[in-house]
């Protein structure tokens, strides 16, 4: 592998060939020893993602939600969210993950349940599409509260968008476009906050930094949201509670939850049929070799998710 460094938007510098783990191991740590090259004055450091134990009042719940399209059809159990948690959502292609977030968002009417408690919602699509002008008149077009020293400071700035206001839109990289697009959803007066597929696009130190935002923005203002991603990683270290979503893509889709973000992680990693260890250096998650002794030991405790 090698490693891509430099300054966003001004240059890029690509190192010598390295080895898969050493190469991870450099980037995380932001210094190349062969080059002598210090390339990020701190280190990546991963945290397990924290299960939380605090009960919170319900923000809004469902009730057994179903929609069928004719050649598709979908049923949602029973849930709820509290507030300021994070649901996460996950599944394969084409079982109604998008066609649920409508459903909530009332763009799409199911035709059994209902939504215990009508809600605004601020919805960030999965398709994004770049127009004329800047960030800058993007945010001052779109956004409600983008003026606000907290949004500067505890959004803008974390997202690293302030060096770019005053690009063009459409010239934009599909990293940058996609942190414009959260910002102007989480600008908005709503009661819960929807990102489908928030961390396409972006490198990994991004994502945590977009995980991070999106958890104190929900904390902050007691807000909730819930966010389709296709990331394990990711939703590992945003989510709280995690819907899964099984059946035949384009056909029928179903759900599993909503369950704990342990029992959520363990389902999706059975699902693909990996576990996953910590690795004891960088603390990031590390998927077992198929077959090794830690993968077939987990297994038969059942514990894909971090022994």
């Amino acid at each position: 592998m090698q490693i891509l460094y430099g300054e966003p938007a001004v240059y890029g510098i690509i190192s010598q060939l390295k080895q898969v783990r050493r190469g991870i191991n450099e980037y995380l740590d932001g210094y190349l020893p062969d080059d002598n090259v210090k390339f990020r004055n701190y280190k990546i450091i991963f945290n397990k993602g924290i299960e939380k134990h605090t009960k919170q009042p319900v923000h809004f719940s469902w009730n057994n939600l179903e929609k069928d399209f004719g050649s598709f059809k979908i049923k949602i159990n029973e849930g709820s969210i509290q507030r300021t948690d994070v649901l996460t959502i996950t599944g394969p292609n084409g079982l109604g993950k998008t066609t649920f977030l409508k459903m909530i968002a009332g763009m799409i009417k199911p035709d059994k349940g209902t939504i215990e408690k009508k809600i605004k919602i601020a919805y960030k699509p999965q398709d994004l599409t770049s127009d004329a002008g800047t960030v800058i008149e993007w945010l001052n077009k779109f956004s409600k509260n983008n003026e606000s020293g907290w949004f500067k400071q505890n959004i803008l700035e974390k997202l690293n968008l302030k060096k770019i206001l005053n690009n063009y839109i459409s010239e934009l990289s599909g990293g940058e476009l996609q942190k414009v697009y959260i910002a102007i959803t989480l600008s908005q007066n709503a009661d819960v906050y929807a990102f489908d597929e928030p961390s396409a696009f972006i490198d990994v130190e991004d994502r945590l930094t977009v995980a991070e935002v999106i958890k104190d923005f929900m904390l902050v203002n007691e807000k909730c949201a819930i966010v389709v991603d296709h990331d394990v990683q990711f939703l590992d270290y945003v989510g709280d509670a995690m819907l899964v979503f099984k059946g035949i893509p384009g056909v029928e889709g179903h759900v599993i939850g909503p369950l704990s973000k342990k029992e959520g992680m363990n389902e999706v990693l059975k699902m693909l049929d990996i576990t996953y260890r910590m690795d004891k250096e960088s603390g990031r998650p590390r998927i077992n070799q198929l077959g090794s002794q830690l993968d077939i030991e987990q297994k038969k405790k059942n514990k894909y998710y971090y022994a």
